[in-house]
């Protein structure tokens, strides 16, 4: 009878040591985690899109909860960066971190900031897992070829600095 149990022993042990390295963090320089997803508007998303059609895109995404103070802010002004940076190949895309099914609440909050984003669907939790998330605000700016390039936590001046000299930079690379 003991040792029946030892195959269920294993397989606790094992099972989550092979799901922990299935989401390991993203690398700066690699090709990014792919997903397919809706907007709070049920549009489908496929990320992939942004970069293997014609007219190619630097992508941010940015994920947020409506609870996030900071989160407020960085909408905002990715919202101004979107706004200033759309004719160059600019797509801002935010993904929400919480639950979606309140999508009247999101979309109130959403016109309240005067942010025009999509907002993507997190349901499960999975986007985020796949992108490490660890904090909020959480962006990651995409290149033109969907090569991961830069990851930002938190929302301060010194971040923006950044953000926005990298961003440049990769919207005039071929």
């Amino acid at each position: 009878m003991r040792y029946k149990a030892i195959p269920i022993l294993i397989s606790l042990t094992v099972i989550p040591i092979f799901f922990s390295f299935s989401y390991a963090q993203p690398k700066i320089g690699e090709e990014t985690p792919a997903f397919i997803t809706s907007t709070i508007d049920s549009k489908r998303v496929v990320l992939k899109e942004y970069w293997e059609q014609q007219a190619k895109k630097v992508v941010v995404l940015s994920f947020f909860a409506t609870w996030c103070q900071p989160c407020r802010d960085d909408l905002r002004y990715l919202q101004k960066v979107q706004s200033q940076y759309e004719a160059s190949g600019l797509q801002v895309l935010a993904v929400l971190t919480q639950d979606s099914s309140k999508e009247g609440i999101v979309k109130e909050f959403m016109q309240k900031l005067g942010v025009n984003l999509p907002v993507l669907t997190d349901e499960y939790g999975i986007i985020g897992k796949r992108y490490a998330v660890t904090a909020l605000p959480c962006n990651y700016v995409i290149d033109k070829g969907g090569i991961l390039r830069a990851r930002y936590l938190g929302y301060s001046d010194a971040v923006k600095r950044d953000f926005e000299k990298r961003l440049k930079e990769l919207l005039t690379a071929p």
